[in-house]
């Protein structure tokens, strides 16, 4: 008798309007203050610009992790970059390998459409933790993240 053994499936895929209600307690996991019609109408505008990008990973169906992308340009650059504005994977699913492969899918997003560089800014409470994650994925730290608020 052969006793079958299921893995659960992991899928990243573009993350759509529909999405709004499974991503919020994530956005909430990073304290990011929004609502479900504000969080739907921004995944809308993803839909929208092939500069932006939003992935889900879906673990046996359920949201477990987003990333999002924004690709950008200056004066300076000879290439683009990607920035990763936010990256999160469920308090419950972390450290098994998810935000790995969300960041694995933002590269090759990136590559796909002429980037240079992924980079991405670390700050708030969870920094420490964060800027190991990236650092042990192969990022490297240079320079401060300096802000202004403009009021």
């Amino acid at each position: 008798m052969s006793t079958q053994v299921c893995a659960p499936a992991l899928v990243i895929r573009k993350s759509c309007c529909e999405d709004a209600q499974h991503l919020l307690p994530l956005m909430r996991q990073l304290r990011y203050p929004t609502t479900p019609g504000v969080l739907k109408e921004r995944l809308s505008m993803l839909e929208e610009h092939d500069q932006l990008c939003g992935l889900v990973a879906e673990l046996d169906g359920g949201v477990v992790g987003t990333i999002f992308l924004k690709q950008h340009q200056t004066h300076d650059m000879a290439k683009p970059v990607t920035r990763i504005t936010a990256l999160v994977v469920d308090e419950k699913h972390r450290g098994k390998g998810i935000g790995k492969r969300l960041l694995s899918e933002a590269e090759a997003w990136g590559k796909g459409h002429g980037s240079s560089q992924l980079f991405v800014s670390v700050a708030g409470e969870n920094r420490i933790s964060a800027k190991s994650f990236y650092e042990c994925s192969g990022f490297n730290c240079s320079g401060y993240r300096l802000s202004k608020d403009l009021v």
